[in-house]
């Protein structure tokens, strides 16, 4: 079966981010080398990544998928089509009918289906539909003061490739922060949560195949270093056991018909409670943490979907670990909010599955630190000129 799968190719239509550096590296790590279309002007990473077989690079996402359908549609086997962005996703999503035939890509089974899920207040709705809680929401346009929710609460752009995405969510305690919140929220639809306070999060990464029939989540990862508004760069990974919480989300998937690798999110709160907050229809940033603890999704979506069934009898994978995004949690963590001193931090490093670095493809590491590096000082030139 490795040798039929090598008669495919893979493509990874992407941004520069270590994401989709993930799904390169994992299906490299099984010999498969890929074909990347990358919307990029100046890449730092992907681009020097050792398992890149051919790159495209592109100004704008409509000019990779016109590549895609140039050079890669009449091939002899179909090519497996991986993303990583909500932008991306949506728009093979939207050329669903194009590509159905020609593409082993994440999708809903017809046309619109993913970015109709895309949008929070729809996937919430099937989200209650099939048993789950979430915190009260309504949706408003920017400027409208909340006759639902009360405050304190959150803000959230209704969609996620629409507006200003995660620079859109604000912690507002009165009416007078929300109002001062509109000035900088560019969605055109505003999703105003009630804010509860966070414990954790929960969060499950898997793949589904068969129109949503068959869905495997081996592992959840729950936070050791986080924000009230957002998630953090250190985690830890256990085998996933929650059967009821299983089937909500297996019932959920099923429903949308998803084919392809997903992330689904919760919040726990002080009572440890779980409360929805979104499914991802694409590769999520912790999709190789799998991959480093036994489960490389890429590969194994891949292969099940030419089997049509799961087989899992050479994995050996591990009980318990961490990872972490190292120069995000260095800076956030280390130097600006002091949460952990440099020594510990470099103990946890060294003990963590991490992201950027990898002893096999070490370039895409050591120019995204030069990046990281020599941008602030080139911004303090340019402002002395």
């Amino acid at each position: 079966m490795e040798r039929e799968l090598l008669n495919h190719k893979f493509i990874v239509f992407c941004q520069d981010h270590y994401n989709p550096l993930g799904i390169i590296r994992s299906l490299g790590e099984k010999g498969i080398r890929t074909t990347v279309i990358l919307e990029s002007e100046h890449p730092v990473m992907i681009n020097h990544c050792r398992h890149v077989e051919k790159l495209h690079l592109v100004k704008t996402k409509e000019e990779g998928l016109q590549i895609l359908m140039n050079l890669y549609c009449d091939e002899p086997e179909k090519p497996f089509l991986y993303t990583a962005s909500d932008d991306i996703t949506s728009l093979l999503d939207l050329h669903y009918d194009e590509l159905i035939d020609k593409f082993y890509f994440f999708h809903g089974g017809e046309q619109g289906v993913v970015t109709h899920y895309m949008d929070k207040e729809n996937i919430c709705k099937l989200a209650v539909k099939h048993g789950c809680e979430i915190a009260k929401t309504e949706i408003v346009t920017p400027g409208t003061l909340p006759s639902v929710v009360s405050y304190p609460l959150m803000t959230k752009a209704i969609i996620s490739t629409l507006g200003g995405w995660k620079s859109d969510s604000f912690i507002c305690y009165n009416e007078q922060e929300l109002t001062e919140a509109y000035k900088h929220i560019r969605s055109p639809k505003v999703l105003l949560q009630e804010y509860i306070t966070k414990k954790n999060e929960l969060c499950l990464d898997g793949f589904c195949f068969n129109g949503g029939e068959e869905v495997y989540i081996p592992y959840y990862s729950n936070y050791l270093r986080f924000s009230n508004k957002s998630y953090g760069p250190y985690m830890v990974l256990k085998p996933f056991l929650d059967e009821k919480v299983m089937g909500q989300v297996k019932s959920i998937l099923k429903e949308v018909g998803f084919t392809g690798i997903f992330s689904v999110e919760f919040l726990i709160d002080k009572d440890d409670k779980l409360y929805f907050l979104e499914v991802n229809f694409r590769n999520s940033t912790w999709s190789y943490a799998y991959t480093c603890g036994g489960y490389n999704m890429p590969y194994l979506w891949a292969k099940a979907t030419v089997e049509g069934e799961l087989d899992l009898s050479n994995i050996d994978p591990l009980k318990e670990y961490t990872a972490m995004v190292e120069p995000d949690d260095f800076v956030e963590n280390v130097l600006k909010q002091k949460k952990v001193g440099v020594l510990e931090w470099i103990k946890e490093v060294r003990k963590a599955k991490c992201y950027y670095w990898n002893k096999a493809d070490q370039c895409p590491f050591w120019c995204y630190l030069w990046m990281r590096l020599w941008r602030p000082i080139k911004k303090k030139l340019q402002t002395k000129k």
